[in-house]
């Protein structure tokens, strides 16, 4: 076994033996989107690790998530099975804490500076099966089940329903449709609400 081995494979034994230990569980009433509900909440302070060396972050076994100056991480969700990137987004310490804890993606939406329970509104809630972060913490990646079939406000069943064709020569440019059927017609769905879009 190489040394480098040896190191990755002593943290791994001693991070998964820490594990469990306890992680400061605090009620707290969320809202999320028109609803709120009463959950334990596990405190960020108690499950996020401090940020002390490069090493520590990407090689240590501590989450220790880099939150930008707006106190946001970018989110990538894709679909479990078929590996389809379904949405991007945007989590503040509190959505990755809820996500963490409900196995339910929770954002921070940052047109309405608010929580938002991907799913609340229109039932498409997405069952969080793996979550990852990548190699300098500042980024998380939601490998998702999603209720309904579809994660996106507009319709359509991934956010990415458009493409930028090659050679193209139109001004302003024209994007290329790759999905031409919504799975839900968002008039319904979300009667009543603000669009999220703004221009």
């Amino acid at each position: 076994m190489l040394a480098w081995q040896a190191r990755y494979n002593s943290k791994f034994t001693s991070a998964n033996a820490a594990r469990g230990t306890g992680a400061g569980v605090v009620a707290r009433a969320v809202a999320t989107q028109n609803q709120t509900r009463e959950i334990n909440q596990v405190d960020p302070a108690v499950i996020f690790g401090k940020r002390k060396t490069i090493e520590q972050v990407e090689e240590g076994a501590e989450l220790a998530p880099r939150f930008d100056a707006n106190g946001l991480i970018p989110a990538v969700t894709t679909d479990y099975q078929s590996g389809e990137l379904l949405m991007h987004g945007y989590m503040n310490a509190e959505a990755l804490t809820l996500t963490i804890e409900t196995r339910e993606a929770h954002y921070f939406s940052r047109s309405r500076q608010a929580i938002w329970h991907k799913g609340a509104t229109s039932g498409l809630v997405q069952k969080v099966v793996e979550l990852m972060v990548d190699d300098d913490q500042d980024c998380v990646w939601l490998r998702v089940d999603v209720a309904g079939g579809a994660s996106c406000h507009v319709g359509y069943r991934s956010c990415f329903y458009r493409k930028i064709p090659e050679n193209n020569s139109s001004s302003p440019l024209t994007l290329e449709f790759t999905e031409t059927e919504k799975v839900f017609d968002p008039e319904e769905v979300y009667k009543g609400q603000p669009n999220p879009t703004k221009l």
